[in-house]
């Protein structure tokens, strides 16, 4: 017989290709290790050295392992036991996929999403920072108000004590001269003008504390602005220039003391006593009482707008970024989708798509029970047919004649 050559393909056979299903189940836990990983870092959980290489190695593969396991018992346990009616696999393999993707999702979210959480908080603070120096500048500048005042009281006490030694007009008894009243309004103007001093030489220095105050907040904005600069960098270097605004603070209020002018609206409530002179002490005491309360008025202006100093928020954590998923909410719904939607959705698939396998191979088989017990439910009253009651039996057997018909027979 001769040699016949085999017919050779005319083309190149395809490799055989893995199944999508055993792909998925290899990629899936692989896609949210390395989202582990990018989480972990931006957590600052990993650390430095051997040890944080290790930590940073350790917890992705144990993670992949964990989530690998349980999915690929899932879908292939898991799905085909309920097929064929253990329903009780159905609870193991739902909760197995929900502990360990809530999990993945708890560690994963926060991290990929911290560096603009913490940017958010800080903006947040630096907002407050600012409405709290408007506020210090606003009354730093109503104290300005407090110049006038005081002027006006050292010039009026000067003009009263001027009136008093030439007329007496303040104690109306003589016809003027230096006497007890006069002595007194001299030394009342003289505290007046000192305390107009003191606060007309601050208001330079409030001048310049206003606009130190300006150049720090410009600065602390500017060094959160800086996108090219890491979040955590950014946070270091807004640390220190926030403890820069607590000294310009103090400036500002030792430029024009309102502590000062209240003291010294006290001062002018106490008044004045001159032995022998009533009449005089009450004129005077009713100068100083009205002094009194038009620096009181101004104070109370000045204190009317106070707010509490915002205090630098701490290192934002894991639990706070949850507050914050409404404005990250496609990172949120993506990671969801990843850590649990899919798998989820892959099981429920699986479990579908073996039950209607098993039915096309034997669609005439009946459907899985739920229990032994399931056939209780559909028991039904069984309908017995009525009978007639059962009759007498005929008697056949023949009756012995009595005496009377014996008589007859003979």
């Amino acid at each position: 017989m001769p040699n016949v050559p085999l017919a050779r393909p005319d083309r190149l056979t395809k490799p055989e290709r893995r199944p999508y299903l055993s792909v998925i189940l290899t990629l899936l836990p692989l896609i949210s290790s390395v989202m582990l990983w990018v989480a972990l870092n931006n957590l600052g959980m990993t650390g430095e050295g051997v040890p944080g290489f290790i930590k940073t190695l350790l917890l992705p593969v144990a993670a992949y392992m964990v989530s690998y396991a349980t999915y690929r018992m899932a879908i292939e346990k898991s799905a085909t036991l309920v097929s064929v009616g253990f329903n009780a696999a159905a609870f193991v393999g739902l909760i197995s996929i929900l502990i360990v993707g809530a999990g993945m999702f708890m560690a994963t979210m926060p991290g990929l999403i911290i560096r603009q959480v913490e940017e958010r908080r800080l903006q947040a603070y630096v907002s407050e920072t600012e409405h709290y120096v408007n506020v210090r500048s606003a009354a730093a500048a109503q104290s300005g108000r407090l110049v006038p005042v005081v002027t006006a009281i050292a010039a009026d006490l000067a003009a009263n004590a001027a009136c008093e030694k030439q007329s007496s007009c303040v104690s109306l008894s003589g016809g003027g001269g230096y006497g007890p009243a006069a002595r007194t309004l001299d030394t009342l103007a003289a505290r007046a003008a000192s305390v107009r001093d003191a606060i007309a030489g601050g208001l330079q220095q409030r001048d310049n504390g206003q606009a130190a105050l300006a150049a720090q907040m410009a600065q602390m904005e500017t060094v959160l602005a800086d996108e090219g600069t890491d979040i955590w960098k950014r946070r270091t270097a807004l640390r220190k220039r926030d403890g820069e605004i607590d000294p310009l603070l103090s400036g500002l209020d030792e430029a024009v003391p309102a502590s000062t002018l209240a003291a010294y609206a006290g001062e002018l409530r106490g008044g004045v006593t001159l032995p022998g002179q009533p009449v005089a002490t009450k004129r005077i005491e009713a100068l100083l009482a009205g002094y009194a309360g038009n620096i009181e008025a101004v104070l109370g202006d000045i204190g009317a707008d106070s707010v509490t100093r915002p205090v630098f928020p701490a290192r934002s954590g894991a639990i706070q970024t949850f507050a914050y998923i409404g404005d990250f909410a496609p990172v949120a719904v993506l990671t969801f989708a990843v850590e649990l939607l899919f798998p989820l959705t892959l099981w429920a698939y699986t479990v579908m798509s073996l039950i209607w396998a098993r039915h096309q191979d034997n669609p005439e088989a009946p459907a899985p029970r739920d229990s032994p017990f399931e056939d209780l439910t559909n028991l039904r009253a069984i309908a017995i047919p009525k009978q007639d009651p059962p009759r007498p039996a005929a008697t056949t057997a023949r009756r012995k004649p009595g005496p009377r018909r014996r008589q007859a027979e003979d």
